[in-house]
């Protein structure tokens, strides 16, 4: 992750964007998430071998939290350029070669994900009335996480593809 943001935006030369503080931001709540799993557990190792208690909430927690952590970093902090993809079969490939790739890459993943996305939703949302079994939180809490990266998935996806599309597309690959 990166430190704070700079005092100037890089392209424009005045002050970081709201996009930049916003990606900043994400970034010290996936941090701040990490921290807390890190904490929680050394407090479960402590309770386990000095208080000879379990703690059994602790790890529902810590997996709660990790399920946000993974999600919300892909969906805000992680960008596009840092995705697995097959370099193998990208990298040599001609500039158009790759934009075609790339184009194709997001129409597939980004179509699956908004054609998916309602039923998604709506499961996300039929899971209030189920609750986590030692602390009792409601479930559609626990995986809107799943939400906002759907979500995120199909927005950076039309964004990636209006950006192939225009005439600096180069700048993209």
């Amino acid at each position: 992750m990166s430190g704070a943001p700079a005092a100037h935006d890089a392209e424009t030369g005045g002050p970081p964007s709201r996009l930049a503080r916003l990606h900043y931001a994400a970034e010290q709540v996936s941090n701040l998430m990490f921290a807390v799993v890190f904490c929680i557990f050394v407090f479960k190792i402590i309770m386990r071998y000095v208080g000879h208690d379990e703690a059994a909430w602790t790890d529902e927690v810590c997996v709660i939290l990790f399920i946000w952590m993974i999600f919300w970093a892909n969906a805000f902090v992680v960008d596009d350029h840092r995705q697995i993809r097959f370099d193998l079969v990208y990298r040599p490939m001609p500039p158009k070669v790759q934009r075609a790739m790339a184009l194709a890459r997001l129409v597939l993943v980004g179509g699956v994900f908004l054609w998916a996305l309602p039923t998604s939703i709506g499961y996300i949302m039929f899971l209030w009335r189920e609750r986590t079994p030692v602390l009792e939180w409601r479930l559609d809490y626990v995986y809107a996480c799943f939400g906002l990266f759907a979500v995120m998935v199909v927005l950076r996806a039309a964004v990636g593809i209006v950006r192939l599309i225009g005439p600096r597309w180069r700048a993209e690959l």
